[in-house]
């Protein structure tokens, strides 16, 4: 598909907020202006986390599409078309996990958590081999 407009639905709660983001783009650039647009104008009565938080990016793509989308250029175009929307700015985001299959239609689900506090340190060595 060409560039175009998206279609954005969002349900908030205490517990977080999901974005579900129908995409009528495969280009990864032009995503991150679309999808910053539909925040913007469909996302403004979200209260913003003002501390860490998760996001978690599920990217369905449609099997003919599947090679289109490398799931860091799916995330880093999310992370900043929410941001001053769903978080301050994605610098808030302590983790993040970006998944991507092949499913029936183009569409980008995130999920915005607010977390209690800050990430615990890990040992990064060998130990975490074990996990």
């Amino acid at each position: 598909m060409g560039s175009g407009s998206g279609k954005l639905k969002v349900w908030s709660s205490r517990e977080g907020s999901l974005v579900v983001f129908d995409a009528a783009t495969t280009q990864v650039r032009a995503l991150k202006k679309i999808m910053a647009a539909a925040v913007r104008r469909d996302g403004g009565k979200v209260r913003p986390v003002l501390g860490p938080c998760e996001v978690r990016i599920w990217t369905s793509v449609l099997a003919e599409k599947a090679g289109a989308h490398d799931v860091d250029n799916i995330a880093k175009a999310v992370l900043d078309a929410l941001g001053g929307v769903f978080y301050r700015d994605d610098r808030q985001v302590v983790r993040l996990v970006s998944e991507r299959f092949e499913g029936s239609a183009n569409r980008i689900a995130v999920r915005i958590r607010p977390l209690d506090g800050p990430v615990a340190p890990v040992a990064l060595d060998e130990a975490l081999l074990a996990e």
